[in-house]
């Protein structure tokens, strides 16, 4: 009977390494390859996230700076314009007025 017991040991350490060596192989399991592919898609789709983010603000930022230079462009014709009609009117205004003076007999 003493056999037994110093026998158990031994049979017992080689068969849990044997299953430690075994259990721990290189294949991965239907839940490992799931995990990666859960990891590739999440990566996938936060990059293509990331890159529509970044090319929509890169267009708002072109449409907006295309959108200054046009309105800038307005503010300049229509100051330009307002100027222009002054200038006509104030020639005009001197122009009447002269008309009126030889009109009435106030001027030679």
């Amino acid at each position: 009977m003493k056999f037994l017991p110093a026998f158990r040991m031994p049979t017992l350490f080689v068969c849990m390494m044997s299953l430690f060596v075994f259990g721990c192989g290189e294949s991965d399991g239907p839940a490992e390859q799931a995990g990666k592919a859960l990891d590739q898609a999440v990566e996938s789709t936060t990059d293509s996230v990331s890159d529509a983010m970044k090319n929509t603000g890169d267009a708002i930022t072109g449409a907006a700076k295309e959108a200054g230079e046009v309105m800038s462009e307005a503010v300049e014709t229509t100051t330009d314009t307002i100027k222009e009609g002054a200038a006509n009117t104030g020639e005009a205004l001197t122009d009447a007025g002269e008309a009126a003076s030889e009109a009435v007999g106030l001027k030679d």
